[in-house]
């Protein structure tokens, strides 16, 4: 019997213009590899550079079934963003992932993976675990941390 889960990508984005096209190329192929059902909604909070505009182009590439645009009009903060996101989210299992690839889709698979392995409610990644870590940070940013 095929798995009929569906997945919520919950993508909070500020100034994400550049970035947005990449990781929803990442997120559609693996997904469309992978054979599971998915929505990616992204929670766009007033970014000046132009981020709905991307987002907008996204949806009439993708699909509005698959891109799902649930803007705000200001600055809110992240918290609130995902909030805001798991509202509109149909999935039966969501994915909270930030549009700046600090959060890689290529690990969906292992989360996935991990998930049905014990059937658990949560899975979390961590950059404190072993195998874990922040790639592309510069020293201040790391030492801050």
């Amino acid at each position: 019997m095929a798995d009929k889960s569906k997945y919520s990508i919950l993508l909070a984005t500020y100034n994400e213009r550049e970035n947005l096209p990449l990781i929803i190329w990442l997120i559609v192929k693996y997904f469309s590899e992978s054979g599971y059902s998915y929505e990616i909604i992204v929670i766009d909070d007033g970014s000046p550079d132009g981020t709905l505009d991307a987002a907008k182009q996204l949806q009439q590439m993708y699909g509005e079934d698959k891109i799902l645009l649930r803007p705000r009009e200001k600055k809110l903060g992240l918290g609130t963003a995902y909030v805001h996101g798991l509202k509109h989210a149909t999935g039966d299992f969501i994915f909270i992932m930030d549009a700046d690839l600090s959060h890689h889709p290529k690990f969906i698979s292992e989360f996935i993976k991990k998930q049905k392995e014990g059937n658990y409610d949560i899975v979390s990644g961590t950059r404190y675990a072993h195998g874990g870590g922040v790639y592309g940070w510069d020293l201040k940013r790391k030492v801050i941390r």
